[in-house]
């Protein structure tokens, strides 16, 4: 009830941001997504956020971005307002997919804009694979999905069965988790439970990792990092260095995983540099 709450004043939040409501649906769920129009945009930036999150995660970085974008933030399958099919329970990563293929094609002239972090991240990186015509510039967050030595230990890490993994989740995603979210660890832990983030985690095979497709990114790459993510390894950063063929890397001091939680700001200010150039 408490994040439900939270989920409709961030949604207000939106809207005084010149940001509406709607939504698609598609076979599986019906998504729900934030959209600001744009009188002569220069093209349609989506952003895709991480696991167990939803499109509120964005919306303290807007307000440092300029206004020459058509924006759009996705609630993924069965987070934020989006739903899933009640005999399905949760989508798997190929339907994630699946799922913002069915947004891009109903809302959007491509070529697109897609920022992703973590989870979205690895859902764009592979969108691009597959349709790489229609991606004029990738923007990386921390993403995850990048094949590394080790990266198996992430599904320990998202596995969350009580209250005490939540807090080991939280305080690992952030450099200085605030204290003000604290008290909010017990809600957060149903949440992840109602939205079958276990489920979704544990469908996830190797197969669906990413290394040598990398190379079939030929649009603009921008890899943006959270310097002191004790998430996922930097060896990400340099595997996606090694085989995409226009990146380019710049990188948070004091932030962890979610940059556009931890340092809103600073992540606006690259932004604009990036998609300005």
């Amino acid at each position: 009830m408490l994040l439900r709450l939270l989920h409709r004043s961030v949604r207000r939040q939106f809207r005084s941001l010149g940001f509406e409501s709607t939504s698609l649906t598609s076979p599986v769920s019906t998504l729900h997504y934030l959209v600001r129009e744009h009188p002569n945009p220069k093209g349609t930036i989506v952003f895709v956020h991480g696991l167990g999150t939803s499109s509120s995660t964005w919306v303290k970085m807007l307000p440092a971005l300029k206004k020459s974008h058509r924006m759009i933030a996705l609630d993924l399958p069965g987070f934020g307002f989006s739903t899933v099919n009640p005999a399905r329970g949760f989508c798997t990563l190929r339907e994630h997919v699946e799922a913002l293929t069915s947004l891009i094609a109903a809302v959007v002239d491509t070529p697109v804009i897609l920022v992703g972090q973590s989870f979205g991240g690895w859902l764009c990186c592979r969108y691009a694979t597959l349709f790489p015509d229609h991606v004029k510039h990738l923007v990386l967050v921390n993403t995850a999905g990048v094949l590394y030595p080790g990266v198996e230990n992430l599904r320990q890490l998202f596995t969350v069965r009580s209250v005490k993994d939540t807090r080991r989740l939280l305080n690992t995603l952030w450099h200085h988790y605030p204290w003000y979210f604290k008290p909010f660890a017990r809600s957060i832990y149903r949440e992840l439970e109602s939205r079958k983030m276990n489920e979704l985690v544990a469908s996830i095979g190797v197969e669906d990792f990413l290394l040598e497709e990398l190379s079939q990114l030929t649009m603009r790459v921008s890899i943006i990092w959270g310097k002191q993510d004790a998430a996922i390894s930097m060896k990400s950063v340099e595997a996606l260095q090694k085989y995409v063929p226009h990146s380019t890397v710049q990188l948070i001091d004091q932030c962890g995983h979610v940059p556009q939680l931890e340092r809103p700001e600073e992540l606006g200010r690259i932004l604009n540099g990036v998609l300005g150039e």
